[in-house]
């Protein structure tokens, strides 16, 4: 199973950073958990960067998509950045994670 984490600028290090850990340290020798993002780093609210590991287009063939939270979120659901995803919720299980402010 791919489980991707979409982060984007401005994201919230709770969200991100630990949906990360905890899926990896859950040792499943069948999942690859992956941080998608639409550019190759990303920088979180308080100044912390974070490499992809994946593009979006990577992200919208996962098996499941955990989409976090961040300053810029609604700026995001606003821009072209969604045009470039392609969840199918028949196909993939998708969910979302906010803890900002």
């Amino acid at each position: 199973m791919h489980i991707a984490i979409l982060t984007f600028d401005g994201f919230n290090e709770l969200d991100s950073m630990i949906a990360l850990g905890i899926l990896n340290r859950a040792q499943q020798p069948s999942w690859r958990v992956s941080i998608a993002s639409p550019t190759a780093k990303v920088t979180s609210m308080n100044g912390v960067t974070l490499e992809s590991h994946i593009s979006l287009a990577e992200a919208s063939a996962a098996d499941a998509v955990i989409i976090g939270s961040g300053i810029h979120t609604r700026d995001i659901a606003e821009s072209t950045v969604l045009a470039s995803l392609h969840l199918d919720p028949a196909r993939q299980l998708i969910g979302a994670q906010c803890s900002v402010r």
